[in-house]
């Protein structure tokens, strides 16, 4: 998912305060207060929760580091700073905090409710079913813990319990924001595009300077394909709060489908200086070069990108693709197949291998991997267009001409069907 729920949590608890305008001035009281008494732990807890107003989360951290110094054993203080890490994507940090928060109360059922929110964040959503379950006992009405529960219930396949779920967290408070933001993401996953829309819409409405919900908002406008306005809602957000990385991955993401190629790299760019160890803003940023042509760059951004996570497929990918529009066919090879190794149900790197095979001259084995890419998805209108080509270089004309016409079946838009059917013309020439 492209939210941080945790994060989302630090929005709902600090309340209506989050759209004051007067953090600023909280800042500078706390501040006075720090320059006569700096041992003052409250008074730097406090100055956390106004820089967070203020979007600016690093500092929050670092007066929190401070107060925890002086008062080290504080569950609740424990809880915020779990919250702050969350909000820097630093999840095992915002893990092991809450963790000494429920074991220093563990009566407390705010605390199982953000683990559990913390989980769905490290995509654990058995344990935070276990949590947000516990908090439940402890006492029935939360309704954050029935919609932390409904993401998770969501991205275990588990629509029923996660729409009742998040139908229970309404009921419980109707105008709690983030309960219509968990049933639309239900929605989401659930392929149901227009009611997801219509919650998020209600959400804004009562929280429009929640940027959390704008991230959500633009991504659904990405998986509808509605990319100038998924860009909308990730800017939107963007602005609210400018110190959340992720959100400027996710936007470049959005920008590569655009084409805006330098705008994505400034985005990815971005996102490196905030979160350097963030593998998915080096492949982003590697994209982005490779639409520029600047292929050395590509290259070594992806080269980054596994290093941080060498186990991870798309980086091989992307450098492989880079590696062919370089021409370098034999590393785009290497890397595609090792993409493949560690995804064997990988389609765009069957079809980028078949495509470098072709360049090789191994038509046997780029019509294999056209066949392959087909068993993964049999509708892909364009893994039979390409197959079609391989097949009529082959001089395999009626093989070619039976995948140009499942492709016309196939098409998924009226461009591509008029390139179908321009090729279909031209083969029975």
């Amino acid at each position: 998912m492209k939210m941080c729920l945790a994060g989302l949590l630090v929005a709902l608890w600090l309340g209506p305060a989050w759209a004051a305008p007067d953090f600023q001035k909280e800042v500078d009281r706390y501040t006075r207060d720090l320059q006569t008494h700096p041992k003052a732990w409250q008074s730097l807890r406090g100055r956390s929760q106004a820089y967070l107003g203020l979007a600016r989360p690093q500092l929050a951290l670092a007066d929190l580091n401070a107060a925890l110094k002086l008062h080290p054993h504080h569950a609740q203080m424990l809880a915020e700073r779990s919250q702050v890490h969350s909000k820097l994507g630093e999840h095992q940090l915002a893990l092991a905090d809450i963790s000494e928060s429920i074991r220093l109360e563990p009566k407390n059922p705010a605390h199982y409710v953000q683990r559990g929110y913390v989980y769905n964040d490290l995509r654990k959503h058995k344990l935070a079913v276990e949590d947000e379950s516990t908090a439940l006992r402890l006492e029935p009405m939360q309704a954050l813990a029935y919609a932390a529960r409904s993401v998770a219930y969501s991205e275990l396949q588990d629509f029923g319990k996660a729409l009742s779920d998040a139908n229970r967290a309404i009921e419980l408070k109707p105008n709690l924001p983030t309960a219509y933001y968990v049933r639309g993401h239900c929605h989401i996953l659930n392929g149901d595009y227009g009611l997801a829309e219509k919650d998020l819409d209600k959400a804004i409405s009562l929280q429009p300077d929640n940027a959390y919900l704008w991230v959500e908002r633009g991504y659904l406008f990405e998986k509808m394909e509605r990319f100038p306005e998924a860009r909308t809602g990730y800017s939107k957000a963007i602005e609210l709060d400018p110190a959340r990385s992720l959100t400027y991955t996710s936007r470049g993401g959005v920008l590569l489908r655009l084409e805006s190629w330098q705008e994505a790299l400034d985005d990815y760019t971005r996102a490196i200086e905030m979160t350097p160890r963030e593998s998915r803003a080096w492949m982003g940023r590697g994209f982005a070069y490779n639409g520029l042509k600047h292929f050395d760059k590509a290259i070594a951004d992806f080269t980054q990108a596994i290093s941080l996570d060498p186990g991870l497929a798309e980086p091989y990918y992307g450098r492989g693709l880079v590696y062919h529009s370089a021409q370098q066919l034999e590393p785009a090879l290497t890397d595609l197949s090792k993409a493949i190794e560690l995804n064997p149900e990988y389609l765009f790197a069957f079809m980028a291998r078949a495509s470098v095979n072709e360049d090789l001259k191994q038509p046997e084995k780029a019509l294999s991997d056209y066949s392959t890419a087909l068993k993964i998805s049999p509708r892909y209108a364009q893994a039979y267009l390409d197959r079609a080509f391989c097949h009529l270089g082959m001089g395999h004309q009626e093989q070619a001409l039976v995948d140009m016409r499942m492709a016309l079946d196939l098409a998924p838009n009226p461009r591509f069907k008029e390139s179908v059917l321009r090729a279909l013309r031209e083969a029975q020439e």
